[in-house]
């Protein structure tokens, strides 16, 4: 749907989404392991790891209010404002605008609550325990989910991004991973 000039001038907007993609990947698989350290180390090693959980759950939702911002280059809103003044197919306006009203709804509660009220101002008058995490499988993955199809859209393939990890264990790609992400506290039996 983009044409190429438009790609590279919303690139940052594929980067937010890989980089989505894989702070996802990582964030659950080290809140999987957490039943495998409950035995296996102790509370300072615990407590780190619920810091490192926190804010890769704040870095999540920062990414995906980010791609609600009016303004910025990595923003659907910004996106639509462009694509209105070259895209002549009316219907995939009216799709796309469909698209992006229906992701700033969802995402509403997550700004609001989340990133306006309790990461950006600290103006919150309950605030998450430490070991208290939004629930991803109902919440956070959905809204990847409907920002990497909507990703997709408009860069008209699949947006990817593989990590060569080494000879011995191959190439992974964060969004296939990310695709089959589910929380499972005790799913993860080692650091592996």
């Amino acid at each position: 749907m983009l044409n190429k000039e438009q790609k590279d001038q919303f690139s940052s907007l594929r980067v937010e989404l890989i980089d989505l993609n894989i702070l996802a990947c990582f964030y659950i698989r080290k809140l999987n392991r957490l039943g495998y350290l409950f035995q296996k180390t102790t509370r300072h090693y615990i407590l780190e790891e619920f810091t490192s959980l926190r804010y890769m759950e704040n870095g999540l939702i920062l990414h995906l209010t980010n791609l609600d911002d009016d303004s910025s280059t990595f923003s659907f809103r910004k996106i639509l404002k462009a694509t209105n003044k070259t895209i002549i197919d009316q219907g995939a306006i009216k799709e796309l605008k469909s698209d992006f009203d229906s992701f700033r709804r969802n995402v509403n509660y997550l700004k609001v609550q989340h990133r306006n009220n309790r990461i950006a101002h600290l103006n919150y008058s309950k605030d998450l325990n430490i070991d208290e995490f939004l629930n991803f499988d109902k919440l956070i993955k959905p809204l990847i989910d409907e920002a990497n199809r909507i990703g997709d859209k408009l860069w008209g393939e699949k947006i990817e991004y593989r990590f060569k990890l080494g000879t011995y264990e191959g190439i992974l790609n964060f969004r296939e991973i990310f695709e089959t992400l589910k929380t499972d506290l005790n799913g993860q039996k080692d650091f592996v």
